[in-house]
């Protein structure tokens, strides 16, 4: 598995990631903060705040947010999957 070594949110709820040995992979998330686990990422304050944890990405503001279902996280198997569609 990939590591991720950067990520950046963009204003369109989309990340740029990038892994170990410089690969980079624009993930839109616009479809996936529609769904009850990543509603609260729907505000883009809180969307920007995406952080690196080993193998994954999480979003620790949203966390405290009555809407979501916790950890709002995403691994790097998670993100490949939902690409291939």
């Amino acid at each position: 598995m990939c590591k991720i070594i950067k990520v950046t949110a963009q204003d369109d709820f989309k990340l740029l990631i990038e892994f170990e040995q410089g690969h980079k992979v624009l993930f839109n998330m616009q479809r996936l903060i529609k769904t009850l686990p990543f509603l609260a990422l729907n505000d883009l304050e809180c969307f920007r705040k995406v952080e690196i944890e080993d193998k994954a990405l999480y979003w620790p503001e949203a966390g405290g947010r009555k809407q979501t279902i916790l950890p709002v996280r995403l691994t790097v198997d998670n993100i490949l999957f939902a690409i291939r569609d």
